[in-house]
């Protein structure tokens, strides 16, 4: 029985952990090849830094050296700063957010962008739920992930032509080892009040959903951004509005 993917050659940025890692690992329950890019250098790809745009184009050519095409990129790698009002949060952490969470999406997407055409692949951007409905003490992470929002509608626009479809995931309350680190019961306790479905999330379903966006199911769809966010975006649960008069 075949599946999705099968002989397809997907790339997943941030691919040693969390949501990149769930992700790589659905995409080869799907079939595919799969080759991880990150920085740790725990992928078999070894360490890349997404920053270096000739480092990435250097990547993306020894990806198609040996696979001969590449038919969908993921773009999950990204990081997140310390917990801190906008007033007190450094230009560095600034301009070191947007370098990596959006540089990094570009660097990536370019290097490969030849070969996205000839395959007429798919391009999934990791965004988030901040890129909707901002998060407290994080102006950096926030305005980071919006920026990631409006590139990958950009981007849809320009490649839409040449066949490329270019879509955005954004999720909530994931279980990433990221997100543990900010954890503490009382911001469980309020996420799971706040969030309709009652719950975080595990990275797994974050990689459905990214593997549907790049799978030819999701053919018509480009310019999405999709939350991913158990309802998060659609509103408050559970408000206590009382019986009509």
């Amino acid at each position: 029985m075949s599946t999705p993917f099968d002989g397809r050659v997907v790339v997943v940025t941030g691919a040693a952990s969390g949501i990149g890692a769930s992700t790589v690992e659905v995409f080869r329950a799907q079939g595919a090849t799969v080759v991880g890019w990150d920085l740790s250098g725990t992928t078999e790809a070894g360490p890349l830094d997404l920053t270096d745009p000739a480092a990435t184009t250097a990547a993306a050519e020894a990806v198609v050296a040996e696979h001969g095409r590449v038919d969908a990129l993921v773009n999950c790698a990204g990081i997140i700063t310390e917990n801190l009002p906008m007033e007190e949060t450094s230009p560095a952490d600034f301009l070191r957010t947007y370098e990596v969470n959006v540089g990094g999406i570009v660097n990536a997407s370019q290097a490969l962008h030849a070969t996205l055409v000839s395959a007429k692949g798919a391009v999934v951007n990791v965004a988030s739920q901040a890129a909707l409905v901002c998060l407290p003490h994080q102006s950096a992470y926030s305005a980071s992930k919006g920026a990631v929002a409006a590139l990958t509608r950009s981007m849809a626009i320009d490649w839409a032509a040449a066949g490329v479809r270019v879509n955005a995931v954004c999720p909530g309350f994931t279980l990433t080892p990221m997100a543990k680190q900010q954890m503490t019961p009382e911001l469980d306790a309020a996420v799971s009040r706040r969030v309709p479905m009652g719950r975080m999330f595990e990275p797994e379903e974050i990689g459905s959903v990214i593997a549907f966006l790049a799978s030819p199911a999701a053919s018509a769809v480009t310019g999405v951004v999709m939350p991913v966010d158990g309802g998060w975006t659609a509103g408050e649960p559970a408000l206590p509005m009382g019986a009509p008069s």
